[in-house]
């Protein structure tokens, strides 16, 4: 088997990463660089700093037109294999190649789409389950060759969650990629969802809403957009919070919502919710770093009574 690696976020390099020190990879496939912040000029995706570590080609097209097809096929790969790539593959680029795979960290049909892993914080899920499946022409509808389903703490965050999905996917796909052949996939079954592009508004915070669905919002946010609310006129980003989502307790509030009751050393900012407190232990204003609680505090006594908006 030789391998063309697609592939582009972090996520995807451990797994690149793994298969090229099997020998396995022929080819690497990624974005082109990207403008970096604040005028640093172009910066290279993380797969193609990996692959460049590891002496493997690397093929950057803008589109995967007849000319990207050409470049691929110079380089004999029998076997596609995707991760976080980030584009659509077209069924003359498929035709490359005897076999394709696909990697996507959710229970296919389950949250389809490019933000796998957001939906399931977000949505309070207790497991995550990474998918290996056929590439379709339709986005992550291929059938599948393998599912395996992990259990979540309620406490990740999506930066740590991608973190943990990308060391989990090498011990499932060095196996299946390192045998004679690969297994006969079978057809996805269950209610298929969508989970789309994380977008900045994503991150407003509404107190309205319950102590677990902000619990889970707020993780499922960091660390891009942050979740984000109001404190004497000034956005204000909370980027942590205390425990796990599972062990909140549901209760009425005395208080109004978006109320800042108390600190607690070791939980944070009390906040009131339309149904239990929510426990925040990171919080950043705008053009300063993040801060633990207690700093925060320090430099913003008034927080304590005020209202969050």
């Amino acid at each position: 088997m030789r391998i063309l690696f697609a592939g582009t976020g972090q996520i995807a390099v451990p797994t690149l990463t793994a298969l090229s020190e099997k020998g396995l990879v022929g080819a690497v496939l990624t974005a082109p660089d990207a403008p970096g912040k604040r005028g640093k000029g172009l910066v290279p995706p993380p797969v193609k700093v990996e692959a460049e570590r590891l002496s493997l080609p690397v093929l950057q097209p803008e589109h995967l037109g007849s000319a990207a097809r050409d470049e691929v096929s110079a380089f004999n790969c029998d076997t596609l294999v995707s991760f976080c790539y980030g584009k659509i593959f077209g069924p003359k680029f498929l035709a490359l190649f005897s076999h394709t795979c696909n990697i996507h960290p959710s229970a296919l049909p389950k949250y389809r789409g490019p933000s796998p892993v957001y939906a399931a914080i977000k949505n309070g899920d207790r497991s995550i389950s990474i998918s290996l499946q056929e590439i379709a022409l339709c986005c992550d509808e291929g059938k599948l060759y393998l599912q395996k389903e992990f259990p979540l703490q309620g406490t990740e965050n999506n930066e740590s969650l991608e973190e943990k999905v990308s060391t989990l996917v090498p011990e499932l796909a060095l196996p299946l990629f390192m045998a004679d052949s690969l297994p006969s996939p079978v057809e996805q079954s269950g209610t298929a969802s969508w989970a789309g592009f994380i977008k900045k508004e994503d991150g407003a915070i509404d107190f309205n809403q319950s102590a677990k669905t902000l619990h889970a919002q707020i993780r499922a946010v960091y660390p891009w957009p942050k979740a984000v609310t109001s404190y004497n006129g000034l956005p204000l980003y909370l980027c942590s919070v205390s425990g796990s989502v599972f062990d909140i307790e549901e209760c009425e509030c005395a208080e109004a919502p978006g109320t800042v009751v108390s600190h607690e050393k070791k939980r944070g900012f009390k906040i009131a919710t339309s149904c239990g407190y929510l426990y925040v232990d990171r919080l950043q204003l705008p053009t300063k770093k993040e801060l633990d609680s207690l700093s925060f505090l320090n430099g913003n006594k008034g927080i304590i009574g005020s209202v969050l908006r």
